[in-house]
Formats: structure tokens, C-alpha cells, sequence
């Protein structure tokens, strides 16, 4: 440390700009408070170790490969879709409840649309829904937990409790009144949805800010002056973000389930826009005679949830250095 710093005992550190292991989080493997700049040799190092591992396991890759390839549909879609404007209510009732053909890959329903072309099309709107329902929940979840993990006393308690009382009631159902009661529509299923996934970041991140409060860096950030939400926020959740990430991943894939069973009750997106929860209720009533209808919608469901599963694996290995296979 430079000679003349104001608090030279505020800031705990050893002579030849290592950091001792009290001094390290266990949730980022090691390495000082972010703004001391010996930490990011260490932190490079981990995050070298990290994408080995996850190179190194190969159904991370497969759910890698997996994404790439939704991301790519989802970007090109108008241009895959050989009939895009089955997705924007154009109707052939001469070739309706067509089987899977040459002509259409995947069938047709029951009003003569292309369902490859509804799928293909829907994609972009279901990474759409995942992402702003995780990202809602997230902001919400983790601002109340740190907030309740760092103040403690009453507010830890109000806090905890307003999020036990949305733990309690099963969060599709909550998901299905909130919905109900804001209205049918995309959008509405988004913020229902959001409003119910947000109390298990909260209680992740509380556990994960009552573990690093205590801890020496903490401890001299405060020392040296800095105010609560610069704490919180810039030395705190910096050292919490990666099980933050990890459930984020894991998660993105049951929030588009979550999104297509309010649509299959007809809560989510309204026709003619290609839903897939909206696809396999318009289905369900031909299987299993029609079975094409109902079923590539589902596997496209299946398909998008295993993939984001997989990544969360995979980045486990990346993010938590404590991880070994």
C-alpha cells in the first residue's frame, strides 16, 4: 500500500500485495475489496480455471450449443419461417390439420397455419419474457434482501416476513391472480410473474449479505468513510453476484414455463401472436389423432428450459470457485 494513506490500518493486507484468506469471499475465490488492484491477477486466474472446467464439461456445452442455436432462430426468424405470416393471423382452412410434410414441417392447426412457422416465430418472443421476468425479479429480489440482510433488527424482520407471506401461497397460483386480476395479455403475465419469482433472490441474497457484512473489507470500507449504500452496493453484492448469476440461469427457463402456463389458460399473450403455451391449449383438444399440433410447441418449451439449465450448471463451475467435478 502506498505510503501517506490516511487509514493505512483500515485496510487489511500483507506486504507483497497478496491478500490474506480472512480477508477473501468465498463466493469470488479469492482476492481483495474490488477497488484494490491486487485482486484482479487472482480473479483473471479463477475466471481462466472456470472456462476450462466449463469447456471441460461437455453438457454445459451441449446446453451452450443448445442456446446459440434459440438465439439464432429467435435473430432470423422471418427469415427461416417459410410462412412468417401464419404469425400475424393469416388463415388457409383449405389446409388445415394437415400432417407434418415437406410443405410444412411441423403440420398445420386447426385453422390452416404453419405451425414450424408459429414456433420458429414465437421464439424471439419467449426470450423476450424470460429475460424481463428475471430481470424484474432480480432488481426487486435482490434490492430487499440486501437491504434486509445489511440493516438487520425490525426492517430485517418486516422485510422477511412480507417476503414469507408471498412464500406461502404456491407461486403459480399467485402468478395466476395477480394476472387475472391486471388482465389478460403479455405483458400483465410478465409483471404477475415477476411480482412472484422476486422472495427467492431476496432470501439468496440476505443469507449471502449476512455472510459478507462481517467481513474485513466491509469492515474497513466503513472505517474509511463510506456511506450505506456505497457498502451495499459496491463492496458487498460485488462479492455476492455470482450465486446471484447461477440462479438467474437456472432459473430463466422455468419463468418462460411459468409465461407459457398462464398462456395455456389463456392469461399470456393473446392470438394471433404465437405463444407457445397459447400453441399446445390450441392442441390439446385434437390430441392425440392431431398429435403435431400440441406437441413441437411442448418440445420447444422443453428445449429452451434444458438449455438454460444446463448453462446454469456450467457457469457454476465458472462463477463458484468452490465447485469441482
Amino acid at each position: 500500500m502506498a505510503e501517506g494513506h490516511p487509514h493505512p490500518k483500515s485496510l487489511p493486507h500483507e506486504e507483497g500485495g497478496t491478500s490474506p484468506p480472512s480477508n477473501s469471499s468465498p463466493l469470488t475465490g479469492g482476492g481483495r475489496d474490488p477497488e484494490m488492484g491486487g485482486a484482479h491477477p487472482a480473479r483473471w486466474d479463477n475466471l481462466a480455471r472456470g472456462l476450462y472446467r466449463f469447456r471441460s464439461n461437455r453438457l454445459s456445452m451441449l446446453g451452450l450449443l443448445m442456446l446459440l442455436f434459440i438465439l439464432f432462430v429467435a435473430v432470423f426468424a422471418p427469415w427461416i419461417a417459410p410462412f412468417p405470416e401464419d404469425a400475424s393471423g393469416s388463415t388457409n382452412v383449405l389446409e388445415r390439420l394437415q400432417a407434418p410434410s415437406e410443405k410444412h414441417f411441423f403440420g398445420t392447426d386447426k385453422i390452416g397455419r404453419d405451425i414450424f412457422s408459429r414456433v420458429v416465430m414465437g421464439t424471439g418472443l419467449a426470450l423476450q419474457v424470460g429475460t424481463v421476468i428475471i430481470l424484474l425479479a432480480t432488481t426487486i429480489g435482490v434490492t430487499i434482501g440486501a437491504i434486509s440482510g445489511y440493516a438487520g433488527g425490525w426492517l430485517d424482520d418486516l422485510l422477511m416476513r412480507i417476503t414469507d407471506i408471498f412464500l406461502t401461497v404456491p407461486a403459480l397460483v399467485l402468478a395466476i391472480a395477480i394476472s387475472a386480476a391486471l388482465g389478460k395479455g403479455i405483458i400483465n403475465a410478465m409483471i404477475g410473474i415477476s411480482l412472484v419469482w422476486w422472495p427467492g433472490f431476496a432470501r439468496l441474497t440476505r443469507s449471502l449479505v449476512l455472510s459478507l457484512r462481517e467481513e474485513p473489507f466491509v469492515e474497513a470500507a466503513y472505517g474509511i468513510g463510506a456511506g450505506h449504500a456505497r457498502i451495499i452496493f459496491r463492496h458487498i453484492l460485488p462479492n455476492a453476484v455470482s450465486p446471484i448469476i447461477i440462479k438467474m440461469t437456472t432459473d430463466f427457463g422455468f419463468a418462460v414455463l411459468t409465461a407459457a402456463a398462464l398462456g395455456f389458460i389463456g392469461l399470456g399473450a393473446q392470438p394471433p401472436t404465437p405463444e407457445w403455451g397459447a400453441m399446445i391449449n390450441d392442441g390439446r383438444r385434437y390430441f392425440p389423432d392431431e398429435w403435431w399440433i400440441a406437441t413441437f410447441p411442448g418440445l420447444a418449451i422443453w428445449l429452451m428450459v434444458f438449455s438454460w439449465n444446463l448453462i446454469g450448471d456450467g457457469l457454476r463451475d465458472v462463477l463458484d470457485p468452490r465447485s469441482r467435478r
